[in-house]
C-alpha cells in the first residue's frame, strides 16, 4: 500500500488537521443517530454485492443497476480495475492519487483524477472521454467533484460508452472516511466484468446503511462550495504573503504549497510537535519535490493560525 497523507492516527494531539482533504467540520449527528439504531445489523452478513444500495443510487442517477456497482471506497474500486483489466498497459500522468496503479500490457487503462489530487486543478469534461471507437479505456476518477464548481462528467455521459468508468466516492461527499464507501458507473458490459472479479461481502452492513440513509434522505454535510473557495482564495493570498511561500492555484479547496528552502516533512513535524497542526508533506506523492506540502482549507480562524504559526517558524 502506498503512503498516505491523513496519518492523524500518528499524531495524538493534533488540534487542527490541514492534512486530509475531507471537510473535518462535518455534522454527522443525523447519521449517527440512525446508526445508533441499527447497530444489530453487526450481526447478519451483509448484502454480498450492496444491492439495494446500488438500487437507490441507480435511481437517483437515473441510470440502469446494471450500470452501477458499489464498492469499499474508491480505492476498493481502484484496486478492482485494475485486477479486472490487469492485461492492459496502465498509465498514470503524476503527480496524482498514489494508488493508481502502473503496469505495461496490451492495450491502455488510462487512470485520470478530475478534480487532480493533489495540485487541485480540473480538466473539461470533453478532454477526459476517448474517442468513441478507441480501444483505450479511461477511469476517471471523480472523489472530489463535491468540492469543485468545476464541471464534471455525468454518469449519463459515460454509460453508453465502451470505453469509460467513472468513479465516485461517498466517503469524500459524505465525510465518512472510517466506514469507506464508493461507487462506480459504467456501460453494463463492463460492470458486469468488474462485478465477476469483485469479492463477496465486500462492503460492510453499516456503510451499505450510511448510503442509503444519506441518499434517500438528501442529506447535506459539506459547507456551501462558493464559501469554502472563496475562502480558499483567501487562504491562498494570505499565504502567498510569507516570504519562500508559494501557494499554488486550485480548482479545489485543496492546494500545493512550495516552501522554498525549507523541508516539507521538517515542516509537517515541527507544526505538528510545535502548534498542534498536522499538514501533508506532499513530496511523497511522485513528480513532487520535497519542499511541497498540501493543504485543505479550514474554518477561517484555523487557517489563520496556521498562517500565524508558518510565519514564526518560517522566519
Amino acid at each position: 500500500m502506498q503512503h498516505h497523507g491523513d496519518d492523524l492516527y500518528n499524531y495524538p494531539n493534533i488540534q487542527i488537521n490541514f492534512s486530509s482533504n475531507i471537510w473535518t467540520h462535518a455534522d454527522l449527528s443525523l447519521l449517527k443517530e440512525h446508526l445508533s439504531k441499527r447497530l444489530d445489523l453487526i450481526r447478519n452478513y451483509p448484502e454480498p454485492e450492496a444491492s439495494s444500495l446500488e438500487k437507490i443510487l441507480a435511481e437517483r442517477l437515473g441510470i440502469s443497476q446494471e450500470e452501477i456497482l458499489v464498492t469499499n471506497g474508491a480505492t476498493d474500486a481502484i484496486r478492482l480495475i485494475a485486477n479486472s483489466f490487469s492485461e492492459r498497459n496502465q498509465v498514470t500522468l503524476h503527480p496524482t492519487f498514489s494508488e493508481y496503479p502502473e503496469k505495461k500490457g496490451t492495450g491502455v487503462l488510462r487512470w485520470i483524477c478530475n478534480p487532480n489530487n493533489p495540485t487541485g486543478h480540473s480538466r473539461p469534461p470533453a478532454e477526459l472521454i476517448p474517442p468513441h471507437d478507441s480501444d483505450d479505456l479511461h477511469v476517471i476518477d471523480q472523489a472530489y467533484e463535491a468540492y469543485t464548481l468545476a464541471p464534471m462528467l455525468t454518469d449519463r455521459d459515460i454509460v453508453n460508452r465502451p470505453n469509460c468508468i467513472l468513479l465516485h466516492s461517498m466517503t469524500k461527499k459524505y465525510c465518512i472516511p472510517g466506514l469507506r464507501l464508493g461507487y462506480l458507473t459504467a456501460h453494463r458490459d463492463l460492470i458486469a466484468r468488474l462485478r465477476r472479479n469483485m469479492v463477496p461481502w465486500s462492503v460492510n452492513a453499516l456503510a451499505i446503511e450510511a448510503g442509503k440513509f444519506l441518499v434517500t434522505n438528501d442529506i447535506h454535510v459539506l459547507p456551501e462550495m462558493a464559501w469554502l473557495l472563496k475562502e480558499t482564495q483567501r487562504f491562498r493570498y494570505l499565504l502567498n504573503q510569507i516570504e519562500g511561500c508559494e501557494a499554488q492555484p486550485t480548482d479545489t479547496h485543496f492546494f500545493l504549497v512550495r516552501l522554498s528552502g525549507h523541508s516539507a516533512r521538517q515542516v509537517k513535524e515541527a507544526l505538528a510537535q510545535r502548534y498542534g497542526i498536522l499538514v501533508r508533506d506532499a513530496s511523497t506523492f511522485k513528480g513532487i519535490g520535497p519542499e511541497y506540502i498540501r493543504l485543505a482549507t479550514q474554518l477561517p480562524e484555523e487557517n489563520d493560525k496556521l498562517i500565524r504559526c508558518l510565519i514564526q517558524y518560517l522566519s
